[in-house]
């Protein structure tokens, strides 16, 4: 019997999954949020299988699996992937959720450009990587991005264009669907060509309308020609030669299509372009485009030319996610097309977090806040983010003890019960209080908490006793900026 894309099925060696695809005598099934192709002989189904107790396990399994992945992340001192586990583990990860949540819930009607400072280790990134998973589970499309003075140099528009399409990602849609990449994002786009061709944003910019009236003629297909029109449209190559040449055989005039600039002001055209990617998205039933830029202090290094453009960059940008300020001056307008229309004057657009040590920005009394940063409009856009408290450490050591043991119950007896948990966290919370100087990254601290449970799943503890022993006996180390397995 032939399985059916969408059932459950069940598998010798991966347990239970969902059929993603069929094709021939191998189907695609999800196992675990994972993809492998598997013989279809070797599959155990029947249609319409939906027991209450497979259905269960697999969930469960799923939480086990993301669950131990976000504890592993954070012993390599990274970001949970999973959204779930991300503000679980999240030192007020809750109230952050509520903020960031009310942040884009009124982004249409109010705006969304928040700058969020912080000193080196107090979780700028960390609060960034949050915001990207809690916009995903609410159906935006996220693009996050640190800034590089190479790879992504803001004072060059097209290579910050570039890298933006590169890092689009897609929430997942209620059928368990997502769009990979910006192929599947042009695929979409020819799916819905009726309505996205009369989009207003779409209309004025000659790179998209004409560049995808010439793309719209050719199958969707893996074409080298194509797969470079495609890549030269997102920013991804100097294909110009190749999508022109697409157009003429659309009969279309081949120059209807304009350069992508790279030179001298560019600033306005690329933001437009983002404009109309949001624009995109929208259509396509997503919340919108939020852009989360990073390590924004770059520069800072920069010479008087290249601060000037990055800072036109920034300031376009910040025009376009804010609500419009009646009576503003023009932003600087690029040097290479004159025909797209003053967007930023009918915005709020796309929602904008950027993360950025504050250095000496707000030094000079007399400069507006605006002056100081062209990201701000007003107070309510600067973030600051602070030190967490040893009680929000508490809750965070107490939280993390027993989701392991609720996951390997086998393993963690000896945080079985809040009386061992808090026993063992008594003594971290003591040394947080005592050494959680500025100076010292929260990530210590949250290695600390997890070496609880690694030490138990090594079997390195026979009692209680031998576990808070060692567990105070590196805490202690790790206030000289060193753990015992960085040595």
């Amino acid at each position: 019997m032939r399985p059916s894309v969408g059932i459950q099925v069940e598998h010798e060696d991966f347990g239970f999954g969902t059929v993603q695809q069929v094709v021939g005598d191998i189907a695609v099934v999800r196992f675990y949020g994972e993809d492998f192709e598997v013989a279809v002989d070797e599959l155990k189904y029947k249609e319409g299988y939906q027991g209450r107790a497979a259905v269960n396990r697999h969930m469960q399994d799923q939480r086990k699996i993301a669950f131990r992945r976000a504890f592993e992340a954070i012993n390599m001192g990274i970001v949970p992937p999973e959204p779930v586990e991300l503000i679980e583990l999240t030192m007020g990860g809750d109230q952050y959720s509520e903020k960031i949540n009310l942040w884009l819930a009124e982004s249409e009607r109010k705006g969304l450009c928040k700058v969020i400072f912080g000193n080196y280790g107090t979780g700028k990134s960390h609060f960034l990587h949050l915001a990207r998973a809690i916009a995903l589970e609410a159906g935006w499309v996220v693009s996050y991005l640190e800034f590089d003075p190479k790879a992504a140099d803001p004072a060059k528009p097209h290579l910050v264009y570039r890298s933006l399409m590169s890092n689009l990602h897609f929430p997942e849609r209620e059928d368990g669907s997502r769009i990979d990449g910006y192929m599947g994002f042009v695929r979409e786009i020819r799916n819905k060509w009726l309505t996205i061709r009369n989009l207003d944003h779409f209309k004025a910019s000659p790179w998209f309308k004409y560049g995808f009236e010439a793309l719209i003629t050719e199958p969707h297909s893996e074409e080298q020609e194509y797969l470079d029109a495609c890549g030269w449209l997102f920013g991804q190559n100097n294909a110009l030669q190749t999508i022109r040449r697409i157009a003429r055989y659309a009969r279309l005039a081949p120059n209807s299509i304009p350069n992508m600039p790279k030179i001298k002001e560019t600033a306005e055209i690329y933001v437009h372009h983002l404009v109309v990617i949001h624009e995109i998205c929208k259509a396509l039933n997503f919340k919108g485009l939020l852009i989360i830029l990073d390590e924004a202090e770059h520069v800072r290094g920069y010479n008087v030319r290249r601060r000037e453009r990055a800072n036109n960059f920034f300031d376009i940008l910040a025009r376009t996610a804010h609500k419009p300020v009646i009576d503003d001056d023009l932003p600087i307008l690029n040097d290479h097309y004159s025909g797209l229309p003053k967007y930023w004057e009918n915005g709020p657009f796309f929602g904008l977090l950027v993360g950025l040590t504050e250095g000496d920005i707000f030094a000079d009394p007399e400069m507006s806040i605006r002056e100081s940063c062209a990201f701000l409009h007003g107070e309510e856009d600067r973030i600051y983010l602070h030190r967490p408290t040893s009680d929000d450490y508490e809750e965070l050591c107490i939280k993390l003890f027993k989701l392991f043991n609720h996951h390997y119950p086998e393993s963690t007896e000896l945080i079985s019960t809040d009386e061992m948990r808090g026993q063992i966290t008594a003594i971290l919370k003591s040394q947080f209080k005592q050494f959680n100087q500025d100076e010292n990254p929260i990530r210590i601290w949250v290695k600390l908490a997890s070496l609880v449970p690694s030490i138990l799943l090594a079997e390195k503890a026979g009692n209680i006793d031998e576990l808070t022993n060692q567990v105070q006996k590196t805490a202690k180390k790790a206030t000289n900026y060193v753990l015992p397995w960085e040595l």
